[in-house]
């Protein structure tokens, strides 16, 4: 509940006082994100997880989840057909990724323990080369399609590749390199959060509604049916049942308006699929716990 509160008040700070800050605001803040907070986190939380050879398999899972969910938004637009480009691009962004670091890791360790982050930081290997790969690409008109290449240029896949290797190898920094990275990725949260608030209008959400509907039925539906799927992969334990049974089910990635901002698409639109998501998520995660008769 405690997680859920945090992105409640930091939202709407972010809505009652954008007033106060110059239009380009967002525009400065998404730059922070993508080139220094967001990098930190990822390398933070990928490096300090507890990642065993065995475990590699959920990266493959998550990837193939996710990319089965870009595939199912890529038809729902083609199928609504929306004319204006700024909005139908950030529909298909809503499905390149999923917000698993910043939503889940503290859920997840709050019901389960930290132990659990592990397996939801590994499906979250698998959605980031969808979502800093086909998102960026998506977001940059290339319609899905990126190069490895151009991937490899991207902050935050570069922290990831890292945090990885040295993850895998047991190589760790001295606290003289480490101190300044935790500062930096402890302002990832709050900035990003503040950004959802800074773009979020009640205005978009009503000229948008029916799109929003069907965009975020589609979402769930196609989330749900491959948390169905994945209850025929064998486990070891429930941990790992229900890390891949509830991270389909995710909310949408907040880099979605952060591409929106840089690419000069719907940001409010972008803003208020992230924020209707985490809301619905919040619920889901909570219910599947439940079912599985976890820490709940």
């Amino acid at each position: 509940m405690t997680a859920l509160i945090n992105f409640v008040v930091i939202v709407l700070m972010g809505y009652m006082f954008k007033k106060l800050f110059p239009k380009n605001t967002g525009e400065i803040l998404s730059t922070l994100i993508v080139n220094f907070t967001l990098p930190m986190t990822v390398f933070i939380g990928i490096s300090s997880s507890k990642v065993l050879i065995s475990d590699l398999y959920f990266i493959l899972i998550g990837f193939l989840g996710c990319l089965l969910t870009f595939f199912g938004g890529k038809i729902l637009v083609n199928l609504l057909n929306i004319e204006d480009k700024n909005v139908s691009t950030v529909i298909l962004l809503s499905f390149c990724g999923l917000n698993i670091g910043l939503f889940m890791y503290p859920l997840a360790e709050m019901l389960w323990g930290i132990n659990a982050i592990t397996y939801f930081a590994l499906y979250d290997l698998g959605n980031s080369i969808i979502l800093y790969g086909i998102g960026k690409s998506v977001a940059e008109g290339k319609k899905g399609g990126f190069r490895i290449l151009d991937l490899l240029k991207f902050p935050p896949f570069i922290a990831l590749i890292l945090g990885l290797v040295f993850n895998l190898f047991g190589v760790t920094l001295p606290d003289l390199i480490m101190s300044p990275i935790k500062i930096i990725k402890d302002a990832n949260n709050f900035l990003i959060m503040f950004l959802v608030g800074f773009y979020f209008s009640v205005s978009t959400i009503k000229k948008h509604s029916k799109i929003l509907t069907i965009t975020l039925s589609t979402k769930y539906l196609i989330g749900l049916a491959i948390s169905l799927l994945t209850l025929l992969i064998p486990v070891r334990n429930q941990l790992e049942r229900v890390s891949l049974f509830i991270s389909p089910m995710l909310p949408t990635a907040m880099m979605v308006i952060v591409y929106s901002i840089e690419n000069n698409y719907d940001s409010e639109l972008a803003s208020s699929i992230v924020s209707l998501t985490a809301i619905i998520s919040f619920i889901l995660v909570f219910l599947a716990s439940a079912m599985f008769n976890f820490g709940i």
